[in-house]
């Protein structure tokens, strides 16, 4: 089996110069394949033969086999002094490479990486059972230890170095205008996919060091500062108290750097709310002055839309404004809004459907706050509107809140939109009475009524000759807001003028005449036989 290790040293050997030899990326690619897979087999040979040893379990199975895993391990050694060689170079390609190439040259440093990781798992497992067969191992646990500590330390300065440069792009990206920022786009996500690749072969590390009980603290708040995400690190109790203790003295340090600075970013922006504030009620006051003049024909509900609208939009320009002024990036904000608009937009259908109504009715104004209405199945006055339902309140003093979609959406009847209404009453007498007597006293009610309007002229005429009563109308006009004091007034004052006149007011009533059949005529019964 020793003698296959040695074998298996030259081949790879070979093809590693062959691959130092070679410029064609292609070649170099199925060299490493092919050197990989010799490896890869090598090694299935050599665990295939160790369990065969345990299984045996002799002294001079254990004998033979410590030779075997002696020789994989300096053939490991060899492995990772020629990879190393060959990530050097690849680092340097991807330098000078094309940014349509540095894609692949990122993947071949990606294999390198998981190569170098199993390498060292391998040395560490062969390690590990040359000690269970009582092997003196301490110098190579040394070595290794120390070898994956300087990999490890490589890996985070290498992090660092990336992180550091995407840090730097995304600064230089921010102060870019929008169509130039392309390139530098491209730039910066090639240098996060070497971040993450970084990332991810740490965390590989970090495992070995664990199971050599190496410290790795450091390298886990390293992982966690880079990503911002504790998940990404390995954490045990150690770490965890790391990552705490480095968080709170970053947070300390730079509370204690930028204290001054965020003390005067808050009263400049405390100053420039209270400013706003002001400013919006002067111009509510403003816009309150001018739909309110007399020659401003508005109605109550567009003037409080106005005075609304008009000192909303101005504190929330000037909330824009303040955050602006004390450094903060509204770019975010403004698309985050924008894209909560659309999602809101088709959550809340309905609603908007309600505001577009209220646009409608503002414009239209079929009826304004005050007016007695019936809409949307109610009946009552409007009590106030906003532009995604109106308040009524019925005149038993019950209060509806209707969406505007379904007053837009049927029938408006606005009772005191005039500022005159006619009074439509009847009164039915009898047919016994005299007509020219009944019309004489009713007209007497109606011209004596002080409320009642001489222009238009009030009607008062026969009507209807009913199956119980002769109707007359009688139809004021009077002021909308004297409609059912007249009407009440009016009423009252026919029934005891008729009282008095002797006039009768009939109520309907039937004659029903009963038939006698005397006893002498009525059928008699068959008798039965």
């Amino acid at each position: 089996m020793v003698k296959q290790i040695t074998v298996t040293d030259k081949q790879v050997t070979q093809m590693e110069q062959a691959l130092g030899k070679t410029t064609y990326e292609l070649t170099r690619d199925l060299i490493r394949q092919q050197a990989a897979s010799d490896i890869r087999r090598m090694s299935d040979k050599v665990n295939a033969f160790i369990e065969a040893v345990e299984k045996d379990n002799t002294p001079e199975a254990k004998a033979l086999g410590i030779d075997v895993v002696k020789a994989e391990s300096r053939f490991f050694d060899n492995r990772l002094v020629s990879v190393s060689k060959d990530l050097r170079t690849l680092f340097e390609q991807y330098e000078s490479s094309e940014a349509e190439q540095k894609l692949l040259v990122l993947f071949n440093i990606d294999d390198f990486y998981q190569h170098i990781n199993w390498l060292m798992a391998e040395r560490q497992r062969n390690l590990k059972l040359l000690t269970d067969w009582g092997v003196d191992t301490a110098a190579s646990i040394q070595a290794l230890n120390q070898e994956i500590t300087r990999y490890a330390e490589f890996m985070a300065g290498y992090l660092r170095t990336n992180a550091r440069q995407e840090k730097l792009l995304q600064g230089e990206l921010d102060t870019l205008p929008a169509d130039a920022r392309s390139a530098l786009e491209n730039k910066i996500a090639s240098q996060n996919r070497l971040v993450q690749s970084a990332v991810t072969n740490l965390k590989q590390v970090v495992l070995l060091m664990e199971e050599q009980n190496l410290p790795v603290d450091q390298f886990n708040e390293l992982i966690f500062q880079t990503t911002g995400n504790l998940a990404e690190a390995v954490v045990n109790i150690g770490t965890l108290s790391t990552i705490i203790g480095s968080v709170w003295e970053d947070a300390t340090l730079w509370l204690q750097t930028n204290i001054g600075n965020i003390i005067s970013r808050l009263m400049l922006f405390a100053l420039l709310i209270l400013f706003v504030v002001l400013l919006a009620r002067l111009v509510r006051r403003g816009i309150s002055r001018a739909v309110t003049h007399k020659k401003a024909r508005f109605s109550t509900l567009v003037k409080d839309f106005f005075i609304s609208m008009g000192g909303n939009l101005v504190i929330v320009f000037g909330l824009l404004f303040a955050l602006a002024q004390v450094g903060l990036d509204l770019t975010p904000l403004l698309t985050g809004l924008g894209v909560a608009g659309i999602v809101i937009g088709f959550a809340l259908q309905d609603t908007l459907s309600n505001f577009a109504s209220g646009m409608m009715i503002l414009i239209y104004r079929p009826f304004d706050v005050g007016d007695f209405v019936e809409a949307g199945g109610v009946s009552g006055k409007v009590g106030k509107m906003s532009l995604v339902n109106t308040t009524i309140r019925t005149f038993d003093n019950q209060v509806f809140i209707v969406p505007n979609a379904k007053i837009w959406g049927d029938t408006i009847k606005n009772i005191t939109s005039e500022r005159i209404r006619r009074v439509d009453m009847v009164f039915g007498v009898a047919y016994s009475d005299n007509i020219e007597q009944v019309e004489k006293v009713l007209e007497d009610i109606v011209t004596s009524h002080p409320k009642i309007l001489k222009n238009p002229q009030y009607m008062i005429h026969l009507h209807v000759l009913n199956s119980s009563s002769v109707d007359f109308i009688v139809r004021p006009w009077v002021k909308t807001d004297d409609y059912w004091d007249v009407y009440w007034d009016i009423t009252r004052e026919v029934k005891m003028r008729f009282d008095r006149e002797g006039i009768t007011i009939p109520f309907p009533q039937q004659d029903v005449y009963l038939h006698q059949i005397s006893s002498t005529t009525a059928e008699k019964p068959e008798t039965p036989t």
